[in-house]
């Protein structure tokens, strides 16, 4: 029988969060010792009582069984703490995950910088602006990027990671074969694709607001440092960075104004010791000499001076483009009014095929113009069917819709079609 199944029995049996699969296997070693151990030895165990006693001795495999299978058919990878891939970082947190169901290539995490970038759902413009850019950097000079994927910061900064080239980390409050937010979905398989998914829940399990703080142990626990991008003092953000602290990694947050709501959860772990950050060069600082093979900051003081070079490049060419209108000279005599003549026809727009497209993601693109904010397409929409989107929410579809190569990011966070 595959040993794998012991594992989710287990798993199944302690609950996600719990520290008694570690009290279980310290004692017995191994998921099938436990698994076949009488109730005098499970009795045995400090901090096994005879309830938990009587759910270790229901030996009924079907549920964990039919996980397994579920797992193979859909390429479903399942990590434990005796897996090589399985990172050391995990195994030293309390009550570390038994097992990880996850999808996507898992990298060599213990030998990488892993920032965890963290913040409310409910976002302002210039807060998801923040953690995408902070998303970005951070891949773009070789960190991994973690997050939980929800609305807001977590989405903002796992798609600038996505957008730079790197690896980015989704942990899952919920069943792997579930998309929490249904949002996200298109940004989950995105994720899959080119960096890793991964739960301690199993799959068929629904998203539940207790199974968050469960899992934000472990998206501290895979990183050396955690930032808080923008947070209220009810986020669960805080949640993960208290956590993180608990578990000896540095504590990072972006600066708000006082008056801020949104900034007083990040100014609260200012105050409170966290390093005050404005870039990924200043999280960054903390381990580039530690990891001189995976940290490149020099990449980002580069992509800083060609983005100045392109903005003068670009300032120097609006200057010095032909008019729209030129002055064609006649034969007539110079005191009679010069012809004026179009010197080209406008360019018929380019037509986009948004078959592919989602319902939020085609109605961006039937109300974008040449250049418009996020505003503008907000209010656009609100104009043209009555709903209402948030910025947030707005900034993480345009985001996909970038990569997709669907629309171009402006300057001054303006918005085109392609």
């Amino acid at each position: 029988m595959n040993h794998l199944i012991y594992w989710i029995w287990l798993s199944l049996r302690c609950g996600a969060g719990s520290e008694l699969g570690s009290y279980l296997l310290a004692h017995f070693e191994t998921p099938k010792a436990v698994f076949e151990a009488d109730e005098d030895a499970l009795l045995s165990v400090e901090g096994i009582d005879q309830n938990i006693a009587t759910a270790l001795l229901d030996r009924d495999l079907t549920h964990a069984g039919k996980i397994l299978t579920y797992c193979e058919r859909m390429n479903v990878g399942i990590m434990t703490p005796e897996s090589e891939i399985y990172p050391d970082r995990l195994r030293a947190i309390h009550a570390k995950p038994l097992v990880l169901y996850y999808r996507g290539r898992v990298p060599d995490i213990d030998d990488n910088v892993l920032i965890s970038c963290v913040g409310t759902r409910k976002c302002s413009k210039h807060g998801a602006e923040n953690a995408y850019r902070l998303g970005y950097d951070l891949a773009e000079a070789g960190a991994i990027v973690v997050s939980g994927m929800a609305l807001g910061i977590d989405a903002a900064a796992q798609m600038g990671a996505l957008k730079a080239g790197g690896h980015t980390i989704a942990v899952f409050g919920c069943g792997i074969d579930r998309a929490y937010p249904p949002e996200n979905k298109e940004l989950m398989e995105k994720i899959a694709e080119k960096g890793t998914v991964l739960t301690e829940f199993a799959p068929g399990t629904d998203p539940n607001g207790k199974n968050f703080p469960i899992r934000n142990r472990i998206i501290s626990g895979l990183s050396q440092g955690t930032v808080v991008v923008e947070a209220d003092m009810k986020s669960g953000a805080l949640i993960t960075a208290h956590v993180a602290e608990r578990q000896g990694r540095d504590i990072f947050a972006y600066p708000g104004n006082a008056n801020d709501a949104l900034a007083s959860g990040t100014n609260m772990l200012i105050q409170n010791g966290a390093k005050l950050v404005t870039s990924a060069l200043d999280v960054l600082d903390e381990y580039e000499l530690l990891y001189p093979h995976r940290i490149f900051t020099e990449r980002l003081i580069m992509a800083g001076r060609r983005a100045k070079v392109d903005t003068a490049v670009s300032a120097m060419r609006e200057v010095s483009a032909p008019e729209r209108y030129t002055r064609k000279k006649t034969a007539k005599p110079k005191d009679k009014e010069e012809e004026i003549v179009a010197a080209a026809p406008k360019k018929q727009k380019k037509e986009i095929d948004t078959s592919g497209l989602s319902e939020t993601e085609a109605l961006i693109m039937s109300v974008l113009g040449d250049s418009m904010s996020a505003e503008e397409i907000a209010r656009a929409i609100s104009e043209k069917t009555g709903k209402t989107i948030t910025v947030g929410e707005l900034l993480s579809v345009l985001t996909m819709l970038e990569i997709g190569g669907y629309i171009e990011a402006l300057p001054g966070g303006s918005f085109k079609p392609m």
